[in-house]
């Protein structure tokens, strides 16, 4: 587990190359040619709205440099790798310091930031390692992604006035002792503060607004002892306090209803903590000590079996007290009445489980929380979903293996379904048994309360026509193959556990019904053939890699009411060379068009604010235009990702 948090933390770094400026006439084209003055007594560029584009080996003998007063915005990496810079003021006139402006300026010692300056964009101060002095004014309100990463030599830094710290704001600042947060924090994104192994003190004291702890936001601060987490605060997010091995005193306000995968894990309270059953928060139970045979929950007010509750650790060589030490002999569960919901891999690895008992106010079935399957191993646990009559979302692989499921009838409140749900359950094998032999393609579809749930697709079909009446493609349904790579022996692959293997040899044409609302992650991957898709206008969520791999795929219509687009949705999707973002979209994950090496043009949606990380990746080598809204300007580094090559950023009025 912890070299999987390494790994995660080196893609989290990666860090863009490129030159971006502005124009005047838009969509306006980033050239360095094109509206600005040069002043040749001093080597550097401002344009005609005031951007300062370049300013490299302009400090005074002292490295001293003041931004001129003209300057309204300093542009992306104006002032990157500059080794003579050690000190820097900025005036009242910026609003704005843009992505990457003082990156990698090894001899940067002190920033001045007058009042009146509005953005820190991404990356603008990382990878300065010698930066020890910097005050934030009060007109500050947020920081950018990275925008501190690596500045091992800032041991202190007041955040007194800033609402929104950006993910991986700080991760590495290995000489950060204390933080002191704004009593208006609204959000700490994920991996904000990773890796600050000096760390020792966090106050979040008057702090009101805070909802949540992000993901890896802490993990391996190794010296921070005591945390008081804000009433308000209603998720702890994964590994949010991982490996913080000093971490003796934790304070959990009632707000909390989530404590997810790992969060507390490899820290000292945890380890001490020995309570027959540890509930924290609005009823989170996140560790219990009992042995199954006197094992109960009702009455105890658990509103959330929490993220590993009765995890087996033994699956991944974790120590037994980082789960459920008696994971390997629990046989039955009833899941009492008020629990809401069960978190990830809850139960995952209890391998002797027979039978499961569901309670009709369930909401959430996360990823992973029965998730049995380990080397072929599966278990004759039996969970009837019928009776639950509130439940909205099961996550990916949350029944994979519970071989004991004969049959899947969800519930009309159903709204999402993640990949692999149920695979090698018997009423997935025994539907694709028998679909194996159905003579009408209609009887070749698994469907339950709106929800495609498999397919079965017989041997050289070419077309796939989704029925009418489904309003959910659950994840994975079409997944071309369930290996990373193409044996000969085609026998090889396991239909009866995931999709028939030959959609990816043979279908080249797919058909989406309109009424259709969710494409859920993985729902189309590795559809080699397929080469146009249209969105029905229902559509509004396109799960993460849903059309990832598809390689032959060079055009994607529709779509026009889609509000939001998941992690790696088309990632290697290597023929599309254009995309038009439909203008509703709202958010985007990360990595979107990761490996599109074909890919020259992209529109980005003229409303779209909410980006994820690294929307391109080094293999995106013909990427030559992209557009964007005009405030994504500061933030561009952290969006466009690890690019190598010079890419025109234009912006729309």
């Amino acid at each position: 587990m912890k070299k999987l948090i390494a790994f995660c933390l080196c893609i989290c770094m990666a860090v863009c190359c490129f030159t971006a400026c502005d124009d005047n006439n838009g969509p306006s084209e980033t050239t360095s040619s094109k509206n600005q003055t040069s002043l040749p007594e001093k080597n550097y560029l401002i344009n005609e709205e005031g951007i300062l584009l370049s300013c490299i080996g302009q400090a005074d003998e002292n490295g001293v440099y003041v931004i001129p007063e003209n300057v309204t915005m300093i542009g992306e990496s104006a002032f990157a790798g500059d080794a003579t810079l050690k000190e820097v003021v900025i005036g009242s006139n910026v609003k704005t310091i843009g992505s990457g402006a003082f990156q990698y300026c090894p001899s940067l010692k002190k920033v001045t930031v007058s009042e009146g300056v509005e953005t820190i964009g991404s990356h603008a101060f990382s990878y300065c390692e010698n930066l020890k002095e910097i005050s934030l004014p009060s007109t500050v309100k947020s920081l950018g992604e990275s925008a501190f990463c690596y500045c091992t030599a800032l041991e202190e830094i007041s955040l007194e006035h800033i609402r929104r710290v950006g993910e991986a704001a700080f991760i590495n600042c290995s000489s950060l002792e204390r933080v002191t947060f704004s009593s208006e924090l609204e959000k700490i994104e994920s991996w904000a503060f990773s890796q600050c192994s000096s760390l020792e003190n966090i106050s979040f004291e008057g702090v009101t607004e805070l909802r949540e702890i992000g993901d890896y936001v802490f993990t391996g601060c190794s010296m921070l002892r005591s945390v008081e987490i804000p009433e308000g605060v209603s998720r702890i997010g994964i590994y949010a306090f991982y490996d913080c091995a000093r971490l003796s005193s934790i304070s959990i306000p009632s707000s909390v209803e989530v404590v997810d995968f790992g969060a507390l894990n490899y820290t000292r309270w945890y380890q001490e903590k020995d309570d027959a059953y540890l509930i924290v928060g609005d009823g989170v139970l996140i560790k219990t000590t009992v042995h199954p045979s006197l094992l109960d929950l009702s009455g105890k007010g658990i509103k959330t079996i929490g993220a590993t509750a009765f995890y087996n650790a033994a699956m991944n060589n974790e120590a037994p007290e980082y789960g459920y030490k008696y994971a390997s002999l629990l046989q039955t569960i009833t899941i009492p009445e008020g629990v809401r919901e069960i978190g990830k891999s809850a139960f995952a690895g209890c391998f002797a489980l027979e039978n499961v008992v569901l309670n009709k106010e369930l909401i959430r079935i996360d990823q992973h929380a029965f998730d049995i399957l380990t080397d072929g191993v599966t278990t004759k646990a039996k969970v009837n979903l019928e009776n639950c009559e509130n439940l909205e979302y099961i996550g990916a692989y949350a029944f994979q293996g519970c071989s004991g499921i004969e049959n899947i009838q969800l519930p009309e409140s159903i709204k999402s379904v993640g990949e692999y749900a149920f695979v090698s359950t018997n009423a997935h094998t025994n539907f694709m048994e028998q679909a194996a032999k159905a003579e009408k393609e209609e009887d070749r579809y698994l469907i339950s309360s709106g929800v495609l749930l498999a397919v079965y697709v017989a041997e050289g079909q070419e077309a796939i026509h989704v029925p009418e009446g489904v309003r959910v493609i659950a994840g994975a349904v079409f997944c071309g193959w369930d290996n990373p790579y193409i044996p000969e022996d085609l026998k090889e692959l396991s239909p009866a556990g995931m999709t028939k293997y030959n959609i990816t040899y043979h279908v080249k044409e797919l058909y989406l019904p309109e009424g259709l609302e969710l494409i859920e992650s993985m729902a189309f991957f590795r559809m080699d053939c397929v080469e146009k898709v249209t969105i029905p206008s229902t559509v509004q969520v396109i799960g993460s890699n849903a059309f990832g791999l598809c390689s032959k795929l060079s055009e994607i219509l529709g779509g026009e009411n889609l509000e939001e687009i998941r992690d790696a949705a088309f990632s290697y999707a290597t023929s599309l060379k254009e995309f038009k973002m439909p203008n509703n979209v709202k958010t985007v994950g990360n990595s979107l068009f990761e490996g599109c090496s074909s890919l020259k043009t992209v529109y980005f949606s003229e409303n779209l604010l909410d980006f994820g990380a690294s929307m391109f990746d080094s293999s995106c080598t013909s990427l030559s235009q992209v557009y964007f809204n005009p405030a994504v300007r500061p933030y561009v580094y952290f969006v466009l990702g690890s690019l190598t090559h010079e890419v025109h950023v234009n912006y729309y009025k």
